[in-house]
C-alpha cells in the first residue's frame, strides 16, 4: 500500500517561528536593558532566535523570525529613538536578510562559519541606511547623534555580537536539530 506523500507541516513552522519571534524580542528587551552603550548603541541578543530558526525551519522561515524579532528593536532605536519611522522600518528587512542567508548558507556550512557570512548582507544594509539617513534625511541636531563613528560603533558592536552567537549557535543549532529529529522519529508512524 503506498503511503501519502508527506506535507510539510506549516502550521507547526509558523508556530514555531512565531514562539522564536518572541523569544527573539523577550532577548532583545533583556540585553538591551543590561548593555546600553549609547542612546542609539544598545547590546542586542535578538538573533539567537533567528539563527535557531534559519538552521531548524530554513531560510524562509529565518527570514519571517529575522522580521519578527526586530520589533523591539524598531521601538527603541525608531519609535523611542532618534532613527526616523522610514529609516526604522528598514530594521525588519535588514534582519530578515540575516536569517535567510543564515539559512541558506546553513544547509551547507556549520554555524560558526554561516552565522558570520549571513549577516555580510545586514551589516552592508545596515551601514548603507544609516549613512543615507543620517546625509540626507536627518536635521542637524538628530544627525549628530548618528555621526559615522555612532554608525561604526553600532556595526563593531554587532559583530561582536554575531561572532558570540555564532559560537552559542555551535552548540545549541546541533542540539536544537537532534531532539527535532528525535521529536520526529518519535512521531513517526510506526509500519
Amino acid at each position: 500500500m503506498d503511503r501519502p506523500a508527506q506535507r510539510p507541516d506549516v502550521n507547526g513552522k509558523a508556530v514555531f517561528a512565531g514562539m522564536l519571534g518572541a523569544l527573539g524580542n523577550a532577548l532583545a528587551v533583556l540585553s538591551m536593558e543590561v548593555g546600553n552603550i549609547h542612546p542609539q548603541i544598545a547590546l542586542d541578543l535578538s538573533h539567537l532566535a533567528t539563527i535557531v530558526a534559519a538552521y531548524a525551519l530554513g531560510p524562509a522561515w529565518g527570514a519571517l523570525t529575522g522580521a519578527l524579532v526586530a520589533a523591539f528593536p524598531f521601538v527603541r532605536f525608531s519609535l523611542m529613538g532618534y532613527l526616523p519611522i522610514v529609516i526604522g522600518l528598514l530594521i525588519f528587512p535588514g534582519k530578515a536578510m540575516t536569517g535567510f542567508f543564515v539559512g541558506t548558507l546553513g544547509r551547507k556550512l556549520r554555524p560558526s562559519l554561516a552565522v558570520p557570512l549571513g549577516y555580510v548582507p545586514e551589516s552592508v544594509f545596515t551601514y548603507a541606511t544609516l549613512e543615507l539617513a543620517r546625509r540626507a534625511l536627518l536635521p542637524p541636531e538628530q544627525a549628530a547623534f548618528l555621526s559615522r563613528g555612532v554608525i561604526l560603533g553600532i556595526l563593531l558592536k554587532a559583530w561582536v555580537e554575531i561572532l558570540v552567537l555564532a559560537g552559542i549557535a555551535e552548540i545549541l543549532v546541533v542540539r536544537v536539530l537532534r531532539t527535532q529529529t528525535l521529536l520526529r522519529e518519535s512521531n513517526a508512524p510506526r509500519a
